[in-house]
């Protein structure tokens, strides 16, 4: 093992990003590709990690969004695709990542937030992280240009990469069915928008 190199916000080195991706479906079995070569990896979308050679071992993403809630602009940042390549747990390197993403935004932001798994809601507490109550929707929707309900499209978003992916899809064209992964916010003890 070479030393780990800290490196963050390469979309544009393609043996890191390829590496990234790799990483992204071994752990999570989720494809970037698709995603990226839609223009969807925008300059909003941070992966902060750690390299061995040419190889991503270890990753926090950061998503800085603006939120509408309750009428009022909020700026907020989610973290996500928080995953360390198999060979590498056990070295406290998700927890440098996540020191690392907090320092850098401090009081830079209304809202941090993220989505958790059952496996990992004792691991950012410790960041300052609390559950919150989450509650799942979903709605019956015609698009106008549509005039058969046969053409409603179905979209299932299941965590906070698949919304990512999504957001930007017009909310008439699509059925939202819901998150479904608990909800995580620093400092704040509801989520209401």
């Amino acid at each position: 093992m070479q030393e780990l190199i800290f490196m963050k916000n390469y979309k544009n080195n393609e043996v890191l990003r390829k590496s990234f991706f790799e990483l992204a479906v071994n752990t999570f079995e989720i494809n970037f590709e698709d995603w990226y070569q839609q223009g969807y990896w925008g300059e909003r979308y941070i992966p902060y990690s750690y390299v061995d050679g040419d190889q991503v071992i270890a990753n926090v993403s950061v998503n800085i969004l603006e939120l509408i809630i309750h009428g009022e602009k909020k700026k907020a940042i989610q973290i996500g695709t928080v995953m360390t390549h198999p060979d590498y747990q056990g070295k406290g390197l998700s927890t440098r990542l996540m020191n690392k993403v907090l320092e850098e935004y401090d009081n830079k932001y209304d809202y941090m937030y993220l989505f958790a798994n059952e496996s990992v809601l004792d691991f950012y507490p410790k960041f300052g992280f609390k559950p919150v109550e989450e509650h799942l929707f979903s709605m019956d929707y015609t698009a106008k240009k549509s005039p058969e309900p046969a053409n409603i499209r179905k979209l299932n978003v299941t965590n906070a990469e698949d919304y990512v992916l999504f957001k930007n899809l017009h909310r008439k064209d699509y059925l939202f069915l819901g998150i479904s992964q608990p909800i995580m916010l620093k400092e704040y003890s509801c989520f209401i928008a």
